[in-house]
Order: structure tokens, then C-alpha cells, then sequence
């Protein structure tokens, strides 16, 4: 449950941020999720997970172990740490 709000936390008060913004949902977006494990290997399939591309390539993955049990400001800090790293 604190994945979202993590998530809507860090773009709302990052500095950095990433031009863009995409979600897929297992189960429900098939060939969306389909593709987008391809661009995440090695990483296995798991929700939630956050993934930061630039230019094209995987900087960033936050899995489903660093994401669960953390409050939604942890969450936050990490992605707005991630986005001071790879963003413009």
C-alpha cells in the first residue's frame, strides 16, 4: 500500500524528475507487462517494482523486497535520491 503514495511523494517533491511517467499492471496490462520484463532483465518479474530508464537503458530498479515494509516516505526518499542521480 505504500508503493503508489511512495511514488506520487517523490515526483511531487523532487527536483529532479523524469520527463516521463509510465505504469503497467500485471494481470490486467499482459502484453504492456510482457514488454517491459523484457527490458528488465536480469531483474525477476516482481510487483511492485519501480524502474528509472535513461536513454533507454536501466539505471534504477527498486524490487518488491525494497519496497514492502517501508513506509511511503522511505520510498519516497529512495526514487528522489535515484532521480537527483539519472535525471536532468
Amino acid at each position: 500500500g505504500a508503493c503508489r503514495p511512495g511514488v506520487l511523494m517523490a515526483v511531487q517533491n523532487a527536483t529532479k524528475r523524469p520527463d516521463r511517467l509510465m505504469t503497467s499492471f500485471a494481470g490486467f496490462d499482459v502484453e504492456a507487462v510482457n514488454k517491459i520484463r523484457e527490458h528488465l532483465l536480469p531483474h525477476p518479474p516482481s510487483s511492485p517494482a519501480i524502474a528509472l530508464f535513461k536513454n533507454g537503458e536501466l539505471v534504477t530498479m527498486v524490487e518488491r523486497h525494497q519496497i514492502e515494509g517501508r513506509p511511503a516516505q522511505a520510498i519516497a526518499q529512495h526514487l528522489i535520491a535515484a532521480f537527483d542521480a539519472h535525471c536532468n
